[in-house]
This record gives C-alpha cells, structure tokens and sequence, in this order.
C-alpha cells in the first residue's frame, strides 16, 4: 500500500497541542483530510485521523467517533510513520527558513549600518578623555 502526504501545515501556537494537520493519499485513489498531528502529556507525538462529533442524549454530551480508521495495526503504523516524517521535514524547512531571513536580516542590519569615521573613537582615545 502507497502512503503519502499530499499536505503538511503546521501550526505557530507552542502551547497548542495540535501541531500539524496534512492531507494523505492512499494508492494515488483516496485522499483523507484532516489528520492531525498531536503532542501528548508525555510530550510525544502522535498522529489522529479525521473525527466527526455527535449528541450523546444519553449523557447529554458531545462525543467523537474516527470518521475512518485502518483495519490493522501494520497500517495504523505506516499511516503514523509517514505523516510524522512528513511532518519533522516540513519543521525542518521552517526552521531553516528562519535561520536564512535572520542571516538576511543580519547581512543588511551591516549593510545599512556604516559608521562615521569622524565619529569613531578607539578605546584608547576614550580613556584619555576620561582620565
């Protein structure tokens, strides 16, 4: 079975404990949208397939129920896998974005600085003034 993700948001929040939502493919035949990736209590992460809520009348609270799941375990783990690697990667490239507009930042922050001479001083030159 061919597995992939078509869609990786992540999402800015730190204190949210959704930190990704994809869109995966199955077999380039069937698109599921809304899986989650989620940090746990353990700080772990996992992912959760789309889920739809409902009226228990019984208690009179909302539930949820997985709108789809695998039908094995194997496959619950290849779904889990392929989406946290997706996700790791798209964190990757934030993370190098960033660094690359803060080197971008720094390179013109020395650009548009450039200090009078007349102004400058050594250190040696404000001691004498000092003393």
């Amino acid at each position: 079975m061919n597995i992939s993700v078509k869609h990786m948001n992540l999402t800015n929040d730190s204190q949210n404990i959704t930190k990704g939502i994809a869109t995966i493919c199955i077999d380039d035949v069937f698109n599921i949208e809304g899986v989650t990736v989620k940090r746990s209590k353990e700080n772990k992460l996992y992912i959760q397939l789309p889920q739809k809520s409902y009226y228990d009348k019984e208690t009179q609270e909302k539930r949820y129920k997985d709108a789809c799941y695998p039908t094995t375990k194997e496959v619950r783990e290849q779904i889990s896998n392929v989406v946290l690697e997706s996700y790791y990667e798209k964190l990757e490239e934030r993370e190098n974005a960033k660094e690359e507009k803060q080197q971008e930042n720094e390179k013109k922050t020395k650009k548009s600085v450039k200090p009078n001479k007349k102004e400058e001083k050594t250190e040696e030159q404000e001691e004498e003034e000092t003393l």
